[in-house]
């Protein structure tokens, strides 16, 4: 399909506000002056050691907080960071940069090139096989995997050096002099705050909308065009860079690893961070790390902790449990800003951009063809070889009792789930064997029976996932705040506000969906499924639970959509809506077409009757 869409030429207003900038200035004022606060360089040194948990766990809660996938042996990928340097600096390129330390300003780059190589398809060995695996089987997996590194280490003695490990890695200089906390201590934090930069700006972009919504609904994440299965091996692979990278300094600032560095329980103790802190926020994982690591440091002078250090990681989990019980979203519950790009001030005329069809269609033609559809899901056939078409500039109803077949169908067309045999054909193209993100880039959009929008992003937001298709890019571009990367998706934010316009909800754009009403939620709902600029939407009861001045407001926008040139099937229990929108309706009784005609031809059909009303029916 070519797209005849040109994005017009608007003044976005930006959003120069101070709240935004609290956070990131207040990280960056206290880290700038703590080191000179604090009282010598012991505390220094637990600074520079609290940034390295602070990446750690802003790296985990990619995983854990952004995307939704549970990861219990995170250490793994760290591990790898810091073994790489390591090995790098004492074992490769017959330097000794103990004698030679100004060769660290070339061996140090290539460290951390090769920690993100290696940690990323560390990262890539995890994540490929877990994409399918949820809950208790991701958690072993994961675990499992972090102790086979972490094994592979103690017993890999040529290059790991075993129990052991390695010493002699060299400091964070270019001198050869005695390097101070305090020089250490700025490295580290630059490397962190550039970390935190990036993950910050690959959140707020497609990638990290991407990544949110698979986290709070991945199916209807894949019926928007999002990849899914690509976008968890994505995360797995960000997070595990960003703990390669910060393994690389952690080794340069110990001057030496071995696997006692790296034990079961630091698993766990990120992990607990970042939910002290706030899954799924991106300050939160820094303030829990912060504040634990200086808890630790305290803790370290207190009688009853000298004498049992077990009690320090047992404080821990009691803490995170009682913010469980009492703050469940952690101590930072700004939520996620997932786009930096803002609309107008007024509100748009409301035009709905459709794609023009790759063969011009001519009103009665079929532009969707299913011949002999039939699901069987484990002996249970669901349809019995439905064939019908859906012609262009025309609605077409689907009727039926309950448990009929009538949303097994739209799952059938719209990728949902997959027909055990025969053919769906849109333009020419057979789609019955495609995923439904495949089907959705390719010209079909669809509604559920029950609302389902991403509820903790706002409304505009949901729009822009449905936006996806025209934003995914190459991924690493997204790490950069520069303002050119954000031009595509400014065009998006104008064109998401014409289709709320279009849908009249344009001044809700700012709030988060779950504070909607019923109605506008609906009609979100449908506004996301316009943003793929569908050939074909495919609307599942749209009505339920409207009333009924609210359901002909509903009606008027189908007739809208429809002469807007989108082609729709609707399943609707409202006779009244049904046979007021419908052009043609179809029934279906016991995965069987029993009817098709228009709504006048099916309101006398025997055989419709004796499906609603009994074989009693006069």
């Amino acid at each position: 399909m070519s797209n005849t869409y040109t994005a017009p030429i608007v003044i976005l207003k930006q959003d120069h506000g101070l709240k935004r900038w609290i956070w990131p200035a207040v990280f960056l004022f206290v880290g700038l002056l703590a080191p000179l606060a604090l009282p010598g360089d012991k505390w220094i040194r637990v600074a520079a050691l609290a940034l390295v948990y602070v990446a750690l766990a802003s790296g985990l809660n990619i995983l854990v907080g952004i995307t939704g996938l549970l990861d219990l042996g995170f250490i793994a990928f760290f591990i790898v960071g810091a073994y790489t340097t390591a090995i790098f600096c004492t074992r490769t390129f017959g330097v000794d940069l103990a004698d030679n330390p100004a060769a660290l300003a070339w061996v140090l780059p290539l460290s951390v090139v090769a920690a993100i190589v290696f940690a990323g398809i560390a990262g890539s060995i995890i994540g490929y096989p877990t994409l399918r695996a949820r809950g208790d089987y991701l958690a072993i997996m994961t675990l499992a995997f972090g102790e086979i590194v972490r094994i592979v280490s103690i017993n890999w003695t040529e290059f790991t050096g075993g129990a052991v490990g390695i010493r002699n890695i060299p400091a964070l200089t270019l001198t050869g002099k005695i390097v101070r906390p305090l020089t250490t201590y700025y490295i580290v934090f630059l490397i962190v705050v550039i970390l935190v930069v990036a993950l910050a700006s690959l959140i707020a972009s497609p990638v990290g909308r991407a990544w949110v919504a698979i986290r709070e609904d991945e199916l209807v994440a894949s019926s928007m065009g999002i990849r899914t299965r690509r976008y968890k091996l994505l995360a797995y692979v960000v997070g595990a860079s960003t703990a390669g990278v910060i393994g690389v300094f952690f080794a340069h600032m110990n001057q030496f690893v071995n696997p006692d560095s790296f034990t079961l329980e630091d698993n766990f103790i990120v992990l607990s961070l970042v939910i002290l802190g706030g899954a799924g926020t991106l300050w939160g994982p820094v303030t829990g790390a912060v504040l634990w690591i200086f808890f630790q440091a305290v803790a370290k002078d207190i009688p009853l902790i000298q004498a049992h250090p077990e009690f320090r990681t047992g404080f821990l989990a009691l803490i995170v449990v009682i913010l469980m019980i009492l703050r469940p979203g952690g101590i930072i519950s700004k939520r996620l800003e997932l786009t930096r790009a803002r609309g107008r001030t007024e509100a748009p005329e409301g035009e709905l951009i459709v794609n023009e069809r790759d063969t011009p269609v001519a009103a009665g033609e079929p532009v969707l063809k299913v011949e002999n559809v039939k699901p069987v899901f484990g002996g249970l056939v669901a349809l019995e070889a439905v064939t019908f078409e859906l012609r262009h500039g025309e609605v077409l109803g689907l009727m039926g009792p309950n448990g009929a077949g009538k949303s097994t169908l739209l799952n059938a067309i719209s990728g949902v789930t997959r027909a055990t045999s025969g053919t769906i054909e849109l333009g020419g193209e057979q789609t019955q064997s495609l995923e439904s993100s495949a089907v959705s880039m390719r010209g079909i959009a669809r509604t559920f029976q029950t609302v389902r929008l991403f509820w903790d992003m706002t409304v505009l937001e949901n729009l822009l996932v449905g936006g996806h298709s025209r934003l995914a890019g190459f991924a690493p571009k997204f790490l950069s705040p520069f303002p050119f990367v954000r031009k595509p998706e400014r065009a998006t934010v104008d064109e998401a506000e014409e289709v709320l316009a279009f849908m009249d909800v344009w001044d809700s754009r700012d709030k988060r969906a779950s504070s909607l009403d019923a109605y506008q939620q609906r009609r979100v709902e449908i506004a996301r499924a316009l943003m793929t600029r569908p050939n074909v939407l495919l609307l599942d009861e749209p009505a339920a639970g409207l009333n009924e001045s609210e359901t002909r407001d509903l009606a008027r926008l189908i007739k809208r959509i429809r002469e807007r040139g989108i082609d729709v099937i609707l399943i609707e229990h409202d006779m009244d809506l049904l046979m007021g929108v419908s052009d043609r309706i179809i029934v279906l009784d016991h995965g069987v077409i029993i009817a098709d005609g228009t709504p006048a031809e099916i309101r006398v059909n025997p055989e419709v009757l004796e499906a609603y009303l009994g074989s009693d029916a006069k």
